[in-house]
Formats: C-alpha cells, sequence, structure tokens
C-alpha cells in the first residue's frame, strides 16, 4: 500500500496546520474527498448540466444517465437486488425521518411500539419522538451492559403484539460497538416486524450486503464514505417501499 500515492488522492492533506503537515483523524464525522470526486462534480456541472428526469433534449438524457448510473453503482455496493430498491436523499438524518414519517403514517397508531436501542444517534431517536408527540406511539429501548453491548435476552423481551418496527444502528457512533444486526434482524422478522439499520458508522468501515442481512431498511450518508456532502441513501425491500405513502411533494 503506498501511502503517499494515496494521500495525493486527496489534496486538502497537502495543507500545512499550525505549522504541521495536515493529519485528519475525524472521519466518523465526514471524509475527505478524494480528487476524482470533486473533478466529477465540476465534470457534471460544466459539460452535462440539466434536469434529471425532467427533459428529452440531450443533456437532460445524458444527466438522467448518469445519475441512474450512480443508482446502479449503489445498488452493487451494497448488493441490494434492484436499483429501484436505492433512493437518493440528503443524508442518513433525512433517510430516517422519511421512513419513520412514512412507516409510520402507514403502519403505525397510538399505542404501537417501535424498539430502538441505548446508544442510538439522536437521528435514530428524535423522527420516533416526534412520531409519538404526533400519534402516540411508544418507544421501547434496549439496554446494554458495561462493555457497550447490547442484552439481547432484554431485546427479545421488548417484543409484543403492537411492536411494527425495529431501528437500531449498526455501528455506534461513540462507543464504536458493532452490533450484531444479522441476529438482531432474524429475531425481528421471528416476530414479523421489520427492522431498519443506521449504517452511518458501518458503510465507511465494512462490507455490507442487503440481501446477507435480509434487512428491510438500511440509511447511510455519502459524505462518510468520500462522496459529497449533502447525499445519502435509503435502500429499502422493493415490496416495503411500494407500501410506504410520499414523504414530500416531488422536487422541481
Amino acid at each position: 500500500m503506498d501511502i503517499t500515492k494515496i494521500r495525493a488522492d486527496f489534496p486538502i492533506l497537502s495543507r500545512e496546520v499550525y505549522g504541521k503537515p495536515l493529519i485528519y483523524f475525524d472521519n466518523g464525522a465526514t471524509t475527505q474527498k478524494p480528487r476524482c470526486v470533486v473533478d466529477a462534480i465540476v465534470d457534471e456541472y460544466y459539460s452535462v448540466n440539466a434536469n434529471v428526469h425532467r427533459g428529452v433534449h440531450f443533456l437532460s438524457q445524458q444527466a438522467t444517465e448518469l445519475h441512474e448510473g450512480s443508482r446502479e453503482t449503489v445498488r452493487r455496493f451494497i448488493n441490494a437486488r434492484t436499483s429501484a430498491e436505492v433512493i437518493f436523499t440528503r443524508g442518513t438524518t433525512e433517510a430516517i425521518n422519511l421512513l419513520a414519517f412514512s412507516f409510520g403514517e402507514e403502519f403505525m397508531k397510538e399505542g404501537d411500539e417501535v424498539i430502538i436501542s441505548t446508544m442510538e444517534h439522536h437521528s435514530n431517536i428524535v423522527p420516533w419522538q416526534l412520531l409519538a408527540a404526533r400519534k402516540g406511539i411508544s418507544i421501547k429501548v434496549i439496554p446494554m451492559n458495561d462493555r457497550g453491548e447490547l442484552l439481547l435476552d432484554e431485546y427479545e423481551k421488548l417484543f409484543s403484539d403492537r411492536t411494527r418496527i425495529v431501528s437500531i444502528a449498526h455501528i455506534s457512533n461513540v462507543l464504536g460497538t458493532i452490533n450484531p444486526v444479522k441476529e438482531m434482524i432474524a429475531t425481528a422478522h421471528a416476530h414479523g416486524v421489520p427492522v431498519l439499520v443506521d449504517g452511518a458508522q458501518s458503510i465507511p468501515h465494512m462490507q455490507v450486503d442487503m440481501q446477507d442481512l435480509d434487512v428491510d431498511f438500511f440509511a447511510f450518508s455519502g459524505h462518510k464514505v468520500y462522496g459529497p456532502t449533502g447525499v445519502g441513501v435509503l435502500y429499502g425491500k422493493e415490496e416495503w417501499l411500494d407500501k410506504l405513502p410520499p414523504y414530500q411533494e416531488e422536487a422541481r
């Protein structure tokens, strides 16, 4: 591995800070962007800029092809069954808000329950609190031990006939705990309950496979995996996406 060559792909690393070469460790918050990503953005604006899915002229068709090509790239990256299961959002936070709102509107009513964990990022807490305030749902929380591990026996006990969805982090952004989400998904499915996984911290650090996990929904951000800020993904099994009502009016 040629570290010098890798660093050369990230122009910002040539900066000096306080008279020293820049060393950047805050990748859990956001990653630096390689030259090829910035070049691709510039090239799109300078060469192909047009509305996607909005025109029949040459540039619009070319922009649409690039847009859908990127959706297919994401599909391969996460091993989704079809590119129709890849929804572009503005990031993990919007993806979770989208799912909580749409799923809550369609499938949850007063007294229904969502299971989250005690180690969730606030982006996977607040949307459910808003749903609780709006519709009167209950939020159940998986506890953890002193080693920062979720108590799976207690998790199993939280399910009831009112449980409608589980929403959990793959990796904790604070503790670094890697949760056994494949096992937790199987447990939820045994109760007939779908699962949303917050993959913001796992997507940069490990291979994720939607079909292997058998997860129903999976959210992550582009800016944590060397992509541009303001782009994210909500993966959803097609059979679930077909049932969800729109989250917002279509952009124009």
